[in-house]
């Protein structure tokens, strides 16, 4: 068995390599000086584990070629031989596998990286039908509230108007946002009572746990000012600033479940409220001289809070009993409660308020929406 190997070989003091070798010869690259066909040669081979020095016969010269003839086969060649061969085979083996291993690995990047790009366009199409499906479904809400707000103004032969508070979810993720009284819902409302008639009468469906109080009085003027018979419904609750609106009506329908609330101003102090009653109290626990420039402020403002919203009452009352107005004030503005005490529409009732309980079933539909 012949293999194509270059070993060195030493040939009287010349260097050569082989071309292919075997047991039995070799083929070396170049002519030894001196040596013609038949010739003997005193060989040394340089193989990967020994060296081997023999004698070989020149049997042929051919085109700057040597071949030689072993006189002793060289020992262990075969071995080396078989061994190459079997790392040839090896080296063969593993560079299929290889290159299998790589077929494998692009076959599964490509399915991997097709499922990502199914699944962004799943996610797309997803978030997509979610946005359209909750447009819809506003608009639908829309849709309906218009519908039941138009009926309920036809059996009633007013103008609806509503300000509906409450804690909502927004965007895909379901955030949720509480909702106040603001100055745009006092624009907003302004808005609506400029375009009705003086003559026609106003219907406001509140729900509200309050907010500011200059936005609330705001709205609370104007529909005191209109010339028509204003009803504010609230089905469920109408708290602070809702409570305010609600003083400037000439009915207020609750439900027999529905609440109102003490109107007692809240300052901001550090960013939490305090109730401007609580702050007037502090000289019942500290005296004036005790107290820093801070809290001298808090009560000069809470003292000065209190009398305007005791105003504010009266003129949203304006043209009731004296005794009732009193009682109102006394009730709600002077912090006899917590702020967020459950006024009943039975209290509501004794205190001299203009309740009744026709509540319309349009408006708990409407609230509904």
């Amino acid at each position: 068995m012949r293999i194509k190997a270059e070993f060195p070989v030493k040939i009287n003091g010349q260097t050569f390599f082989t071309e292919d070798i075997s047991e039995k010869g070799c083929l070396i690259k170049g002519v030894p000086e001196g040596a013609e066909v038949g010739k003997k040669l005193k060989c040394e081979i340089e193989l990967p584990e020994k060296k081997v020095t023999l004698t070989a016969t020149v049997k042929h010269i051919t085109s700057g070629k040597t071949g030689l003839s072993f006189d002793q086969p060289v020992a262990g060649l075969n071995l080396l031989f078989q061994l190459r061969n079997a790392f040839g085979v090896l080296s063969a083996f593993s560079g299929e596998l290889l290159k299998i291993q790589k077929s494998r690995a692009r076959e599964a990047a490509e399915k991997v990286s097709s499922f990502f790009s199914a699944l962004k366009t799943v996610l797309i199409v997803f978030f997509l039908a979610t946005f359209f499906i909750s447009t819809l479904q506003l608009q639908l809400k829309h849709t309906k509230r218009k519908k039941l707000i138009h009926q309920l103004e036809k059996k009633r032969g007013t103008k609806v108007i509503t300000l509906i508070h409450r804690t909502e979810t927004v965007g895909f993720f379901g955030i949720p946002v509480r909702r106040f009284i603001r100055e745009e819902d006092a624009e907003a409302v302004l808005r609506q009572i400029r375009k009705v008639p003086p003559d026609k009468p106003i219907d406001l469906i509140i729900h509200t746990p309050g907010g500011m109080l200059l936005a609330a009085f705001q709205i609370a003027a104007a529909l005191k000012q209109h010339p028509g018979k204003v009803t504010v419904f609230v089905p469920h609750y109408a708290m602070s600033g809702g409570t305010l609106i609600a003083l400037a009506a000439d009915e207020i329908v609750m439900d027999r479940n529905a609440v109102l609330g003490p109107v007692d101003p809240q300052l901001i102090d550090e960013k939490r409220p305090v109730p401007a009653v609580s702050i007037l109290r502090i000289p019942d626990y500290k005296p004036c001289k005790n107290m820093d420039d801070h809290t001298l402020i808090l009560y000069d403002q809470a003292k000065k809070a209190i009398e305007q919203v005791k105003e504010m009452v009266r003129r949203l009352l304006k043209g009731k009993n004296d005794q009732v107005v009193r009682a109102i004030i006394d009730r709600l503005v002077s912090g006899k409660t917590t702020h967020d005490y459950p006024l009943t529409f039975t209290e509501a009732k004794k205190l001299g308020l203009p309740v009744s309980d026709r509540m319309p079933q349009e408006v708990y539909a409407i609230l509904g929406l």
